[in-house]
């Protein structure tokens, strides 16, 4: 058997790929640890102005980082706030005195977010602008790399959802075929409706579990790969 075929008949009684009989999709699968969101800690500082109602608007960036832990984000903040630098390309780069430093710091201190997504909201008037200060943190799923066969898949992640599915050749991405619908998925085969994709155990999935995966099937030394990119749809989009 080639390294990949695709059947979309609903007659083939193989026991190893019984996706294609008609049956609902299955719940995802148990959740591997590969698949554990984690928390991304952002700073965001830029710079803001005024409209003619008095309400802030972004005009210039100054920084944006990001950290692993809350920790780490509110310490870094509070050491480019306390050097009072902040660069502005419409006017000479801006320095705050010893007295608005300690102003600036002293407020960010005290300034609450929602607690959950939002750790620190501060805008902080500086003449004519504002020096706008976020801690913002996002629960991420991290990127994922196994074989099909394996239990790390994060197409696995997927199993139970609505998904679309584009094949499609590697550079220039010439798209070859698309399918939608509730994804179901075994050792070797992912079936999505109708269509049943049909992998080797060892073929190369990469994704980010609960969002996308993409199946990468190698063509020979001098073809560019086949890539089966599933997606969740968002919803409201099932149709």
């Amino acid at each position: 058997m080639s390294a990949i075929s695709r059947t979309t008949s609903r007659t083939d009684t193989t026991p190893r790929e019984d996706l294609s009989r008609d049956v609902p999709a299955r719940p995802a699968a148990q959740p591997h640890p590969s698949w554990q969101f984690q928390d991304q800690f952002d700073l965001w500082i830029d710079w803001m102005e005024r409209d003619s109602s008095g309400a802030w608007h972004p005009a210039q960036p100054v920084t944006h980082r990001t950290f692993r832990t809350r920790e780490d984000t509110l310490r870094h903040a509070e050491r480019l706030l306390q050097r009072g630098e902040f660069p502005m390309e419409r006017a000479m780069p801006v320095t705050l005195v010893r007295n608005r430093r300690e102003a600036l710091l002293s407020a960010f201190r005290e300034a609450e977010g929602d607690g959950v997504t939002l750790i620190r909201d501060l805008t902080f008037p500086v003449g004519e602008y504002g020096l706008s200060v976020r801690v913002t943190r996002e629960r991420q799923a991290q990127p994922v790399r196994a074989a099909f066969a394996s239990a790390a898949n994060p197409l696995r992640s997927l199993i139970g959802q609505p998904v679309k599915l584009t094949v499609l050749i590697e550079h220039p991405y010439d798209v070859l075929s698309r399918a939608q619908g509730l994804l179901d998925v075994s050792d070797r085969a992912a079936r999505i409706g109708e269509d049943t994709q049909l992998f080797s155990a060892s073929a190369q999935v990469n994704g980010l579990p609960y969002q996308s995966a993409t199946v990468t099937v190698p063509r020979g030394l001098l073809k560019k790969p086949l890539l089966y990119r599933f997606e969740r749809l968002p919803e409201g989009d099932e149709s």
